[in-house]
């Protein structure tokens, strides 16, 4: 993708390819919106107080990534409407959890800035948390990781790393 920032397409890692794919924070901005149900350019303009030129460049990327879609604006044959892919959709999870936490790490005095709830039932959701396989709930100190069946060098190399600095 055309920009000043780093590429990280050759990086042999599940969240680097994320943070290539997503791009910015521009970029999830214009998803969260997206999210929320705004669709129109001058919309993300307005709201986001980006310059044109900037956002044209990310709904182009969002786009070339299969995360967003644009359809001709029935309004406006010159203009676009903007949606979520079914591969943008499932970073609704992921929008959840980083609010929640900015809401936790970064606090206003009054409560948190955005509630998470239930559709069917109107529950409140209390946190967006890990569930194993089989369903049960695990906290975030019951969560690791390791190298699964496609992964490469680059966790190994990491882990030897650490491991080194741990022992001197």
């Amino acid at each position: 993708m055309p920009g000043t920032r780093t590429s990280f397409k050759d990086m042999d890692c599940g969240f680097a390819q994320a943070i290539e794919l997503i791009g910015d924070q521009w970029c999830f901005l214009i998803i969260r919106n997206l999210l929320l149900g705004m669709t129109r350019f001058e919309d993300f303009n307005a709201h986001l107080s980006i310059s044109s030129k900037v956002l044209a460049h990310r709904l182009e990327r969002l786009t070339a990534a299969g995360i967003i879609k644009a359809r001709v604006d029935p309004r406006d044959a010159r203009g676009k409407i903007y949606e979520l892919t079914p591969k943008g959709e499932e970073l609704k999870l992921v929008y959840g959890a980083l609010t929640e936490w900015g809401d936790k790490w970064s606090p206003k005095a009054g409560g948190v800035r955005t509630e998470f709830f239930d559709t069917k039932t109107g529950d409140m959701i209390g946190g967006f948390a890990a569930v194993s396989k089989t369903g049960r709930l695990l906290d975030e100190g019951r969560v690791a990781s390791r190298t699964g069946p496609g992964g490469s060098a680059v966790r190994d190399e990491l882990a030897t790393m650490i491991a080194r600095r741990m022992v001197k």
